[in-house]
């Protein structure tokens, strides 16, 4: 799980398409494709690298009337996954 003071931002490594309730990353050489769902979607265009998970958690909880703890635990899981994936960095 990252830090609570990681800002997570895209590392750079896929093209992007963003499919409005989809988003699709594409590796450069063409052989890797990931796919993220809404709420996945979501987390992801909020790490702009200005925000920190626990930002990210309390905009979460503002947009989608989440409680507290729901929202803390998928925006942790999603972004350890997103990191893993190498879609994101948390710097």
């Amino acid at each position: 799980m990252p830090a609570p003071a990681a800002v997570p931002r895209p590392s750079g490594r896929y093209v992007e398409k963003d499919l409005g309730e989809e988003y699709l990353f594409y590796d450069r050489d063409g052989d890797r494709v990931h796919v993220l769902n809404g709420s996945a979607r979501e987390i992801y265009l909020a790490c702009d690298g200005s925000r920190s998970a626990k930002a990210i958690t309390a905009l979460l909880r503002e947009r989608f009337a989440v409680d507290e703890d729901t929202a803390k635990r998928d925006v942790e899981e999603t972004l350890a996954k997103l990191a893993e994936a190498g879609l994101l960095t948390l710097g």
